[in-house]
């Protein structure tokens, strides 16, 4: 009965552990989303000069095309600019001016994913600033730096929430085996005696480690799908992933994690509770 209930919190421990690691990756999944469409809508503005020709322009914008760091580019003269500004602010301060346009036409850029980071962001400065008519480059350097470290951050407090689950989870499989190992410690002291390799002993726990370890991962699949499907029909607004490709290969990962998890924990207990007395486990 002991037994049974320690392989039972086994299962809970890994599957809780599987289902923390599925939010953290499916987390994941919707910080990589979020970080790109944010990453890729941050404007990078090229100011030309007031007076540049049309077929400088022109020249510029067929050469922005084709930058590797480019995703997209347009170009605004002085009264589209004049014009933006009116929208935004409601009111078109050009007539203060008497009709004069002191706005510069420019260029309006939106860098890939892969290039919009601070470390880029300065030799993109430098290209841009390098081309003929170009007055000023003004890139969003505080945004993308608070971009990168709030990834970064997350990304530490998942694996850090993931390694504590998983000392758990670890920590409740040691003390199954243990209870199991003492459960059946004349058994096991027969074999031993009869001559019976550790592999022959070992082996009926590594195969009901691997069950478990399945079991483990399709019911976190399971609740994690469940938490996925409920947080995407309750607040639409969040756009959160329902992919059914993602999902199974997120179960794929889940059932993988739960079976190295629990096979490895087991192997560990196993070689280091087979070298004591049985006698002395309790």
């Amino acid at each position: 009965m002991k037994s049974t209930t320690a392989y039972f919190y086994s299962i809970f421990a890994t599957t809780l552990v599987l289902v923390v690691m599925g939010v953290v990756i499916t987390m994941a999944i919707e910080a990589r989303k979020i970080s790109v469409a944010l990453k890729e809508n941050l404007m990078v503005e090229v100011v030309l000069a007031d007076d540049i020709a049309q077929d400088t322009v022109d020249m510029l914008s067929k050469s922005l095309a084709k930058e590797t760091f480019v995703k997209k580019v347009v170009f605004y003269s002085k009264e589209q600019a004049a014009e933006s500004l009116k929208k935004e602010f409601g009111e078109n301060y050009l007539d203060i001016l008497g009709g004069y346009n002191p706005l510069y036409p420019s260029f309006r850029i939106n860098l890939k994913e892969a290039y919009a980071n601070p470390k880029s962001s300065d030799r993109i400065q430098r290209e841009l600033q390098s081309l003929p008519d170009v007055k000023e480059v003004h890139i969003q350097r505080t945004v993308l730096g608070e971009l990168d470290k709030s990834l970064r951050s997350f990304t530490f407090v998942g694996l850090v929430v993931g390694a504590l689950f998983l000392a758990f989870a670890v920590s409740l499989i040691f003390s199954s085996i243990k209870l199991d190992i003492f459960s059946r410690r004349q058994v096991v002291r027969s074999m031993q005696l009869f001559g019976a390799t550790r592999w022959f002993i070992i082996k009926p726990y590594l195969g009901r480690s691997l069950f478990n370890g399945l079991i483990s991962g399709v019911l976190a699949s399971m609740i994690v799908y469940a938490i996925s499907y409920y947080l995407h029909y309750e607040f639409s607004e969040l756009v959160l992933t329902t992919d059914l490709f993602i999902f199974a290969m997120l179960s794929g990962i889940l059932a993988l994690s739960g079976v190295f998890i629990t096979l490895l924990s087991t192997l560990i207990a196993l070689s280091k509770y087979l070298n004591y007395k049985l006698d002395d486990l309790y």
